[in-house]
């Protein structure tokens, strides 16, 4: 569920942009662990919608341990998008936490489509350098950019980054960060900034309206994508997740996701938030 993935062909085009959309939501979710050591484990459930059209739900867990993390998430395409182009896709990462930094441990990403399934599992060293890398199936580079020599080395995993930059945000400082990413298939680097706080309006999609910070996203593709850009991709423009706290005791979450293209916006709307035990129960149920 990464940032980086671009598509051209025409019968993958919508199923992309939801991922997109999906992935927006999970780095907004650095914010979760801000000035807790021991949280209790959250989640957070979504609905994203593509020109007005419900196309995808999501939903996110996040545990913070004392001295490590665990982030997972699952998303399927929904309505008229889910008839046509079905996908469902779960990732997860862990990893531990060391002087504020942290060092990524394993992370797997898996979906299934009508063009079959798809699998990446990465696990690291614990100097945080990749040990061993599964990608089915194989990569086809007739059409991508070559990855550079070294795509793995001194990288984290896309969900890993949302640990990163929480840690940054501990001491409330804003939404910003640079980070070297590799997730099997693709190498980028993410830039997060903050847009500063508005204020968001009532509305029946979701179940959050109020004061929330703006975090933007963007990203240096280095390797491993595409030669030719999908045209939504090579449009998108404002991508930005909206963070606050649902309720008066709970943490900052992602609580709305914009993307603006030449052919629609993309949005996403915070629909369900819990914490406790109760929260390990699989996700999208």
């Amino acid at each position: 569920m990464s940032t980086s993935g671009l598509l051209a062909d025409n019968k993958r085009r919508p199923g992309r942009i939801m991922v997109l959309a999906a992935a927006g939501l999970l780095l907004g979710g650095a914010l979760t662990w801000a000035s807790q050591v021991r949280a209790e484990p959250l989640s957070a459930a979504y609905e994203v919608y593509f020109g007005g059209f419900h196309v995808l739900n999501a939903a996110a867990l996040w545990q913070r341990s004392p001295g490590g993390y665990r982030i997972s998430a699952e998303a399927e395409t929904q309505g008229m998008i889910g008839w046509l182009y079905p996908w469902r896709g779960t990732t997860e990462s862990r990893g531990r936490v060391e002087a504020s930094q942290v060092v990524p441990l394993q992370h797997d990403n898996h979906g299934i489509s009508e063009r079959g399934e798809r699998l990446v599992s990465l696990r690291y060293h614990p100097s945080g350098d990749i040990a061993e890398a599964v990608v089915q199936p194989e990569q086809d580079w007739e059409d991508r950019h070559p990855l550079p020599a070294d795509a793995g080395q001194g990288t984290l995993d896309p969900l890993s980054v949302v640990a990163g930059l929480s840690e940054l945000l501990q001491d409330g400082g804003p939404c910003e960060g640079e980070f070297s990413v590799f997730d099997g298939r693709r190498r980028y680097d993410l830039i997060v900034s903050d847009v500063g706080t508005t204020q968001l309006e009532p509305t029946d999609y979701s179940i959050f309206a109020g004061e929330a910070r703006g975090c933007a996203i963007d990203y240096t593709l280095l390797g491993g994508h595409r030669v030719e850009r999908n045209k939504y991709a090579a449009t998108a423009r404002e991508r930005i997740v909206w963070v606050a706290r649902p309720l008066e005791d709970a943490p900052m979450v992602p609580v709305r996701l914009q993307i603006e293209t030449a052919y629609g916006t993309v949005m996403g709307h915070l629909t369900g938030f819990s914490k406790g035990p109760q929260v390990e129960a699989r996700l999208l149920d």
